[in-house]
């Protein structure tokens, strides 16, 4: 008798359970059922890069959980020298495979101990659906992680469900409310444009922010 494949589902409430993120996402990845991934860039990030004109050229970029590295090869597209990480090696092996040409930098790291050369290194930072992923108890010590890897006068695009404080976050993923988010601002970013988007009937967040 043929064992049934586990669901995603499964793999991500048995990882929450031992508190274990690195290992949950490489869980995921490994089981080959990715179910973040829609297989081209964020529509979120598409649409805000086309009406800001935005030039990557010259510049460096940085993708946080970059999962199989659309939006990291979107912003190559547009110019970037683009750095992207995750914290699975397999993430990073399948970005490999599926752009072997690939200008973009892929890298097996964990955000919460990122190298020392990154801090204040990028002039674009794109944080999609990240720190949702995570417990949502890692919600400030992940947005104080990011602040710190745009250089002054950089820019940081925040993608996530977003919610109002009285509402309940519902869990894996974690909806974020604007208090949440609030810790990219006492971390030193300035919050630019907030956006409240519906997609596929969930509210969203896109926040542009910028390290003055």
């Amino acid at each position: 008798m043929t064992n049934k494949p586990r669901s995603p589902r499964e793999i991500i409430e048995e990882h929450f359970k031992r508190s274990s993120y690195a290992e949950l996402f490489e869980a995921v990845y490994q089981n080959g059922v990715v179910p973040w991934d829609k297989g081209e860039p964020a529509s979120a990030l598409v649409e805000w890069a086309e009406a800001q004109q935005l030039d990557g050229t010259g510049k460096r970029a940085l993708v946080v959980g970059c999962g199989l590295g659309d939006d990291a090869e979107y912003l190559a597209a547009r110019g970037f020298d683009v750095t992207a990480f995750d914290v699975s090696p397999t993430a990073i092996a399948q970005c490999k495979q599926r752009w072997p040409q690939s200008r973009v930098t892929y890298v097996t790291a964990d955000l919460f101990a990122a190298p020392e050369a990154w801090r204040g290194a990028f002039d674009f930072v794109l944080e999609s659906r990240t720190i949702q992923a995570l417990a949502w108890e890692y919600a400030p010590r992940a947005c104080a992680a990011i602040a710190q890897l745009v250089k002054r006068g950089g820019q940081v695009l925040v993608l996530c469900l977003g919610r109002e404080p009285h509402e309940d976050r519902r869990g894996i993923p974690w909806a974020l409310c604007r208090s949440d988010l609030q810790a990219f601002v006492d971390s030193g970013l300035e919050e630019v444009q907030f956006d409240d988007l519906h997609e596929e009937s969930r509210r969203n967040f896109r926040v542009h922010y910028r390290k003055p």
